[in-house]
């Protein structure tokens, strides 16, 4: 049975009821959002009908109903006028405080992303009144609406982290395949934090590479404890199963890869299949590099760099001589063993300034005869060359969105760089080793490349039994990296026929040479390369490193400092979402869910 009022409506649209214009200078009325409205009391009125509106108004304004018609449509202008007028201040107003709170998301997003404090806001916002009052005054009262007091501030930013965490949700529903990037480190409060990383993509071969969650653990961090955080992250957050999971890259620490109880070990248990493992190919390039046997220099290095940095009217001295001296760089740097590159670097200025170091300690109360050894010189020669080399192939790992067969195909040709520099070394020759070859005697190459050939010798051991595929790994890799070069006979039978139709087509010979990777597998059809687009979709979203883990550790520490240490870890959470997130916030959305509060 239908209700009053909607037979009332249906009357009202059977009747074709609509305003007539005349009635605004006949009872002083008018249309606005679809209701009539008087203009002198601003009443509403329910019905368009005439009837309604003559009796309105000569009930309410008998005076206004005495006038004439010129006098009432005078009348009637300027209440319209007036009306409209106080229309456009409420709708300006109301549009001035939506920019406002936009404004305001904004600035908090930079701040979390640049690692400031949530008081910081107070002080840009000084500062833009100092800039405005002096540019433009008369807009200084829309910056002071701007709200960025410390705790609009750390709302603002958990607000946008949850925006983003909705976008990536989204997203996730979207992937055809997807792997996982975990590691954990400590932070200032001893608290372990486990760091979640997906990379999906989906059949447009559009990578999503962001953090999941941040899950810390403030008891053991056994195998089981990280699996348990990452089935509870992952449902909790994203609400996704593991049915399109690829892989997972990690540390290669026991608690995570461990055979019995490893955390990637009891995902395979929970998920019911085997899960492609990687161990981080940066990781496994530091530990190569660990098999170079030259404690006897580094040893001496540090000991001089920390002898002259670690009291400061020292290396005050050490700076004033070297600028006297008209050094090639100004300073030593220290030696930190975590950080990838810092042998290296530290190895490179200690060479460059070896002259002055060994005229600077020369009168001084500890001595180093290591730097007089002929020897000992030409050792820290050779192991500031092979850093350099080791180094160069480092940072050509790093960075985000790095596809694993680029990764690998680095390393593999970094292994044949080394059996390069292994024969040459062999015959004498020291052209790939800029340092050794300006300092040393060049009739002391065949001998000293005899000896460093043999230290070559063992890094190409140690690459190959840590960073040497398997042949179908091998295979597969290099057919999506270039369908075109590989032998069917060596592919999976699923894959031989489509690769043969693949080699056969000119047209897609020609768009695999003048297009990216992305674009050329976009381009196949779905049907006749099913297959074939399916393994490019997984090997396209596998990890290759931890390197995203390790930045974001960076970003960590530098935000849970010692002036921040009571930072909880969900604002920490939200601080590292934004700032390694590749989405931008909607902040439109943001606004519309929020009132346009003005700042106090």
């Amino acid at each position: 049975m239908a209700t009053m009022s909607e037979k009332k409506k249906r009357k009202i649209e059977s009747e074709h009821r609509v305003f007539n214009t005349e009635w605004t200078n006949k009872y002083l009325c008018t249309v606005s959002k679809d209701k009539i409205l008087c203009l002198v009391c601003r009443e509403t009125l329910a019905v368009p009908k005439e009837y309604n509106l003559r009796r309105h108004f000569e009930t309410k304004h008998p005076n206004l109903a005495k006038l004439n018609p010129n006098e009432k449509i005078i009348k009637a202008a300027s209440l319209v006028k007036n009306l409209s007028g106080e229309q456009q201040i409420f709708k300006k107003v109301s549009t001035e405080n939506d920019t406002v709170t936009k404004v305001s998301f904004q600035i908090s997003k930079e701040i979390a992303a640049a690692g400031k404090c949530f008081t910081e806001g107070e002080f840009l916002k000084k500062c833009m009144l100092i800039a405005v009052s002096e540019l433009c005054p008369e807009k200084r009262g829309i910056f002071e609406n701007v709200s960025l007091s410390r705790m609009t501030v750390q709302r603002r930013i958990a607000d946008i982290s949850t925006n983003l965490s909705d976008q990536l949700k989204q997203r996730v529903s979207e992937f055809c395949f997807y792997s996982l990037a975990m590691d954990e480190s400590t932070d200032l409060k001893d608290t372990a934090q486990l760091l979640i990383f997906i990379r999906g993509i989906d059949k447009n071969f559009e990578i999503t590479e962001e953090l999941v969650g941040m899950c810390s653990m403030m008891g053991r961090t056994t195998g089981k404890d990280i699996s348990s955080e990452v089935i509870k992250c992952m449902n909790d957050k994203l609400g996704v199963d593991f049915t399109n999971l690829v892989a997972i890259c990690t540390d290669g620490a026991p608690a995570m890869c461990g055979k019995n109880v490893g955390a990637v070990t009891l995902l395979e248990e929970f998920i019911g299949r085997q899960i492609t493992k990687h161990h981080c190919i940066i990781h496994q390039q530091v530990l190569c590099s660990k098999v170079l046997k030259f404690e006897h220099v580094m040893s001496v290095v540090v000991s001089i760099v920390n002898l002259i940095r670690s009291r400061g009217l020292k290396h005050r001295t050490f700076r004033a001589f070297l600028e006297g001296e008209d050094a090639e760089c100004s300073d030593l740097i220290y030696h930190t063993e975590v950080r990838w590159l810092s042998r290296g670097r530290v190895l490179q200025r200690f060479v460059a300034l070896k002259e002055e170091i060994a005229k600077f300690l020369e009168n001084g109360p500890i001595k180093f005869p290591e730097l007089e050894n002929e020897s000992w010189n030409q050792d820290l020669f050779f192991f500031c060359d092979i850093t350099a080399h080791l180094n160069d192939l480092n940072i050509q790992l790093q960075g985000k969105n790095q596809l694993i067969f680029q990764m690998c195909a680095a390393v593999k040709a970094f292994k044949m760089k080394l059996k390069l520099f292994r024969s040459q070394l062999s015959k004498g020759e020291m052209c790939h080793f800029p340092t050794c070859a300006q300092n040393i005697p060049q009739n002391k190459h065949a001998e000293l490349g005899e000896k460093y050939a043999k230290h070559i010798n063992l890094l190409i051991e140690e690459f190959d039994r840590r960073l040497t595929l398997s042949k179908d790994d091998d295979i597969q890799l290099k057919l999506i990296e270039d369908p075109f070069s590989v032998d069917p006979e060596e592919v999976t039978q699923d894959l031989q026929l489509e690769v043969i139709e693949l080699q056969c087509s000119a047209v897609y010979r020609n768009k695999h040479r003048e297009s990216s990777l992305w674009d050329f597998y976009k381009s196949l059809d779905d049907e006749k390369y099913k297959n074939l687009i399916e393994v490019a979709l997984k090997t396209f979203s596998i990890f290759g490193s931890t390197y995203i883990c390790e930045q974001t550790f960076s970003i960590m520490n530098m935000n849970k400092n010692k002036q921040r240490s009571s930072l909880t870890d969900d604002h920490l959470e939200d601080i590292m979402k934004i700032s390694t997130s590749n989405m931008t916030p909607e902040y439109d959305k943001l606004v519309a869910e929020k009132r346009c509060n003005i700042s106090h």
